[in-house]
């Protein structure tokens, strides 16, 4: 009897593990309370179970798995699938899916359970036989999209989540087998493995498109190959393309994956899906042998050009931009955008092309083609169309995919109020130097070849350029032009000619030409040449030269000159700080006075100062500043300078540095930073509240004590006039000093020149400088019957007459003056080491 009931339990058992669970519906499409379902299965081969007296539920409660129609007899390898009770009344959602040999029963609730499966918190679906004991339970994932089963992916498996995923089609597979089970042969594409390298495709590139392959099957799987395709995705691209295919010939054994590498042809611009679609033999699944991601093929940068812009419109006029299509094919422009700076987007949504060699406008504005009679078809409509800044944006043009086919910030000097600008050259790229303001008799050319695109012959002068960057007094001047050929022909046997303005007028008339270079080779289109003269040593100052091109069959003529202000530095102690204002009465400004003790004018243009305490340089305003010879400046922030003499000049710095009272130093510099003047003063030098320290004499020391002095004028000081403590000292014979010695011309802006300093015990005289080497060989004439003042300094290169190094050693300077009024002569030497770096 024992053996008997022992017998009946196994066999109860071994019928209880042949029913599985298999497919949980609990978030379906449409009412959740009629269409929620779970499907068994039974995996005996041989034996049938009757579900009379099984439950289903969640975790907390369950309900009698009850007959519909068929009875509860689940046969072998049959699938049950157990409806709400509300679903045969309220649904017919799954009619069609549930195959007639699926067993059709219902529950005694409702609802699953609690009260259905929840959508929100994840519950455990649990399987009770007759006996009750729990045969299965799973607890779900939550997440599935609405229509999304879970299914069972082996049957003979255990209701772990790894054994279970997200069905294949919505609403699942009820009474039939998962779509996630493995077939016997099952090759199938991976979700997410299908890409395309590069990532950024344009027209013309070639891809290799790879896919991954997975054997979902049992058994082996061979000879099957990918297919792939573009597939239109956008009206204006209506043609599939056929890009190829990859057969794989090697067995693929179950579970495992593979690879498949395909490299296509040079594709075709477009908007498109690829598609990748898989073919093997005796395949019981089609349902994941294809797969699609979106391909937006680019078209090449360039394939459209910006052509003209009108940014700054006459008044009431509207803004637009040109296009021009310099391919010899139609380009369609669906869904492509232009866009400024800020963001704003000019969209083309409608199915527009723009044919081959033309040109069409984008405006906001109907009335574009009215204003310059233009047909209706050379304007397209925008009306987003971004507001263009006048003082300078950026324009992007893309395409449907985002790829930049065009961009250009312009500045808003590049034009004219009331004109376009035009591109010159469609070929090149948006520099500046490839756009300039229309010429076209109503101030743009919309929609037609541009006013501004090459002549046959036009030289332009590009640029003027000098060196060294920052000349120094007594140093040669290199000015070089650079010569652009805009033309479409190639051009020779022209000329450069440079000028100087000797009085600062800038008028083209009044200039007096340096010298001119002739260039007898071809200049082809587009190419460039330099051209260098030599300006011998230009007097210091800011000094304005122009350069012209001059060629007969140029006809083009308003780009032929270049002008260019090249600024040589002043020899030391050319000004002299002469006065200091710097403890003003109450209701007065500090000042400082400059006096330029040279024989020639002075430009304080953008000449630095600073003091002790700031670590900033105070610098002079940017307009010529010409201070006479024998003149005097008066420095000082805003306001009135009481007494101050009429002739002098009076500069505003723009940044002011406080003087202190008791101690102080100045130092001032020219516009090139060259040293000029410095003092370091104490009260004790002199000086008082109201009266100002001045220099005794401008040409002494500015760092002796000895020469300042307090003003000894009545009102305290002495601004734009000769100071009051002023005492004229001539040394008693000709002197001759030389500053540095030694003294290094290596170029690296230390000790690089030789000053030599001339002190005569007269007025005026004319005077030689000659430099000899110690054979007694003249190298060097400095100075040849040059009229100078009581004191003069000239600047030595460390090179001889024909402008080559000299040696590193010691040379001998000669000086003889020659006193006209007297007929005195007077002389002085000294020597000098030049010494050059060893290598």
């Amino acid at each position: 009897m024992k053996r008997a009931l022992l017998l009946l339990a196994l066999l109860a058992a071994k019928a209880e593990a042949q029913v599985v669970l298999s497919e949980v519906m609990y978030n379906p499409r449409g009412n959740e309370n009629h269409n929620e379902f779970v499907e068994l299965f039974n995996s005996s081969l041989t034996d049938s179970v009757s579900l009379a007296g099984w439950r289903i539920g969640d975790q907390t409660a369950a309900d009698d798995i009850i007959a519909w129609q068929a009875g509860l007899m689940l046969r072998p390898q049959q699938f049950a699938v157990i409806l709400d009770p509300t679903y045969f009344t309220s649904s017919t959602q799954y009619q069609t899916l549930i195959p007639a040999a699926a067993l059709v029963v219902t529950i005694s609730d409702n609802a699953f359970g609690s009260g259905g499966f929840s959508n929100s918190t994840a519950e455990t679906v649990v399987l009770i036989d007759a006996a009750g004991d729990t045969v299965a339970k799973y607890l779900y994932s939550l997440g599935n999209p609405d229509g999304v089963s879970d299914e069972k992916i082996d049957p003979g498996g255990d209701d772990a989540p790894a054994n279970w995923a997200n069905a294949l089609p919505v609403d699942g597979t009820p009474g039939a087998r998962n779509s996630v089970a493995p077939s016997l042969r099952d090759a199938g594409l991976v979700p997410g493995s299908l890409i395309s390298e590069p990532a950024v495709l344009r027209a013309g590139m070639a891809a290799n498109v790879r896919v991954r392959v997975r054997n979902h099957g049992v058994t082996l799987i061979a000879n099957f190959k990918i297919a792939c395709n573009l597939i239109p995705a956008s009206p204006e691209f209506f043609q599939p393309v056929f890009l190829g295919e990859s057969v794989f010939e090697s067995a693929l054994a179950s579970g495992e994956e593979v690879e498949v590498l395909l490299s296509t042809p040079p594709l075709p611009a477009g908007e498109y899906a690829l598609r990748a679609r898989l073919s093997a033999e005796g395949d019981t699944n089609p349902l994941n042998d294809s797969l699609e991601i979106a391909a937006a093929i680019g078209w090449l940068r360039e394939t459209l050009v910006i052509n003209e812009i009108m940014y700054a419109p006459a008044g009431g006029q509207p803004e637009w931009l040109e296009l021009y299509n310099p391919q010899s094919y139609d380009v369609p422009l669906r869904h492509w955008w232009a866009a400024d700076e800020a963001g704003s987007r000019a969209t083309i949504a409608e199915n527009y092309s723009i044919p081959a060699r033309s040109f069409r406008v984008l405006t906001a504005s109907p009335g574009l083609a009215a204003l310059y009679h233009l047909p209706e078809s050379a304007v397209l409509i925008t009306p987003a169309f971004p507001s263009l800044n006048n003082s300078g944006d950026m324009i992007v043009l893309r395409d449907f995919s985002g790829a930049v086919i065009d961009s250009i910030f312009y500045e808003g000097d590049w034009g004219e109020a009331g004109k376009s600008i035009e591109k010159i050259w469609h070929e090149r790229d948006n520099s500046r130097r490839n756009w300039l303001p229309s010429r076209g008799a109503l101030g743009a050319t919309p929609a037609d070849f541009n006013s501004v695109s090459p002549r046959e012959y036009d030289l332009q002068l590009e640029r003027l350029t000098f060196s060294p960057a920052l000349p120094r007094a007594g140093e040669s001047v290199w000015l070089e032009a650079t010569i652009l050929n805009r033309g479409r022909r190639a051009l020779a046997n022209f000329s450069v000619h440079f000028f100087h303005d000797p009085i600062g007028t800038q008028d083209p008339g009044m200039l007096e030409e340096l010298g001119a270079v002739a260039v007898s080779q071809a200049l082809a289109s587009e190419q460039m040449i330099s051209v260098s003269l030599d300006w011998p040593q230009p007097a210091s100052g800011i000094n304005w030269v122009m350069a012209e091109v001059r060629e007969a069959r140029d006809l083009l003529m308003q780009n032929n000159r270049k002008p260019a202000e090249v600024p040589v530095g002043y020899a030391v102690h050319t000004v002299a700080i002469n006065e200091i204002y710097y403890a003003p009465r109450t209701g007065e400004i500090e000042w400082f006075e400059l006096f330029n003790g040279s024989n020639a004018p002075v430009n304080l243009r953008r000449w630095r100062w600073r003091d002790t305490d700031s670590e900033e340089i105070a610098s002079l305003p940017d307009s010529n500043l010409i201070l006479p010879a024998g003149g005097f400046a008066a420095i000082s922030p805003k306001g009135a300078l009481p007494n101050l003499a009429a002739a002098a000049l009076h500069v505003v710095s723009g940044r002011w540095l406080a003087l202190n009272n008791d101690r102080e130093s100045l130092s001032l510099r020219d516009f090139n930073g060259g040293f000029q003047d410095s003092v370091a003063f104490s009260s004790a030098w002199g000086g008082a509240t109201g009266f100002s320290l001045e220099r005794i004499n401008p040409r002494l020391p500015a760092q002796d004590s000895s020469n300042w002095s307090t003003c000894v004028e009545a009102f305290g000081a002495t601004p734009g006039r000769r100071n009051s403590v002023f005492t004229a000292i001539l040394p008693s014979a000709a002197q001759l000093s030389i500053s540095p010695n030694p003294f290094s011309p290596d170029d690296d802006g230390i000790d690089d020149v030789a000053v030599c300093q001339l002190n005569l015990p007269v007025a005026t005289a004319n005077v030689h400088v000659k430099i000899y080497d110690l054979r007694g060989r003249l190298v060097r004439w400095l100075l040849n019957n040059r009229p100078v003042g009581s004191s003069f300094q000239v600047v030595w290169d460390g090179r001889d007459e024909a402008g080559r190094p000299l040696r590193s050693g010691v040379y001998l300077v000669f000086l003889q003056a020659l006193h006209g009024n007297s007929g005195t002569l007077l002389s002085a030497k000294t020597t000098v080491v030049l010494a050059r770096p060893v290598d």
